[in-house]
């Protein structure tokens, strides 16, 4: 494929993302007045469950709809403890978490205290939220946005990524600035757009999506010396595994997004054979071999699981749910 197809086809899938995560923020927060009057709301949990449960996006009917809901892993089609916190996006560890807040185009990301899912600091968003996550250690959170002209076309939209200090609520330095390198040369582009950030067990390194040219790379970033190192082409939204030995990612083929996983140690990938439909999320790891992700089905917007490495079809683990993030 030509440099000038390559970069046509990355528009086509930009477009596309924005599109989807336009759609399925508007499918998400969008409930039917009279729905939500008929059905009853979920029965739920007046204390928070012990450990391990699911943090995800209530979806249900009644007044819980939106709002941040705790889910026990044991029983996760069982009653959840509903929190006062509303989101769009969220994700916790370490203590820490991340919630974000679509307003129109904008809106803004708020660093909660995951005890008591009280704001500790806030900051104003530039576009449309996509991605979160928290660094098992709680001292980061890191967000994507999609936001336009920002980069090298002021017409299309493109993505922005932020890494923040969630004791002091400082970002870090524009990820765009930091060095990247791929093998012994420094990439100097004006097109480079981060989004996806998952973090290692150490808090120091991550896993990201970086594109340019026309095609998304995945890399390896180093937040105390500030760069970031290609690893291998063709990788989107990776999550690492609790083990650190893999990542789960999304790859585009024509205009449907499969999942994926990589063994980081050798490079061996292969496709998650349950899941066949367009998956456009950054999955989460139930454990070191089931995935979660958001899926809005025609029964309504659910919860899924699949064995990353079998062929047993994708179910729902929580219906009525958004933006799964297990707190181990």
């Amino acid at each position: 494929m030509t440099a000038g197809r390559r970069v046509a086809a990355f528009a086509v899938a930009v477009g596309l993302a924005v599109a989807g995560v336009t759609l399925s923020l508007r499918h998400a927060r969008t409930t039917p007045p009279a729905a939500a009057d008929e059905a009853p709301a979920p029965a739920t949990l007046i204390a928070p469950p012990d450990r391990p449960f699911v943090v995800v996006r209530q979806l249900g009917p009644g007044d819980s709809w939106g709002r941040v809901a705790l889910v026990p892993l044991d029983a996760p089609d069982g009653p959840r403890h509903v929190t006062a916190l509303r989101c769009d996006r969220v994700y916790v560890a370490g203590g820490r978490g991340v919630c974000l807040e679509a307003t129109g185009l904008t809106g803004r990301a708020v660093l909660l205290d995951a005890g008591t899912w009280q704001p500790r600091a806030s900051l104003a968003l530039t576009g449309p939220p996509s991605r979160a996550r928290v660094s098992r250690n709680g001292r980061y959170a890191a967000f994507t946005v999609f936001e336009q002209g920002h980069s090298y076309a002021d017409d299309l939209f493109s993505t922005r990524t932020t890494i923040v200090d969630t004791g002091t609520g400082t970002p870090l330095p524009d990820l765009e600035t930091w060095p990247a390198w791929q093998g012994a040369s420094r990439l100097r582009r004006a097109d480079l757009n981060y989004w996806g950030v998952t973090f290692e067990p150490d808090g120091r390194h991550v896993y990201a999506t970086l594109a340019f040219a026309g095609t998304p790379y995945l890399v390896r970033g180093d937040l105390e010396t500030r760069e970031f190192r290609v690893v291998a082409p063709h990788v989107e939204c990776p999550s690492l595994s609790p083990d650190g030995r893999r990542i789960a990612f999304k790859r585009a083929v024509g205009l449907k997004w499969r999942l994926w996983v990589r063994d980081l140690a050798s490079g061996v990938e292969h496709v998650v054979a349950g899941e066949t439909r367009s998956i456009d999320d950054q999955v989460e790891w139930l454990d070191d071999r089931r995935l979660l992700y958001q899926f809005p089905s025609d029964d309504g917007n659910h919860v899924y699981v699949v064995d990353a490495d079998g062929t047993t079809p994708a179910r729902v683990f929580v219906r009525d749910a958004w933006s799964p993030a297990v707190v181990r």
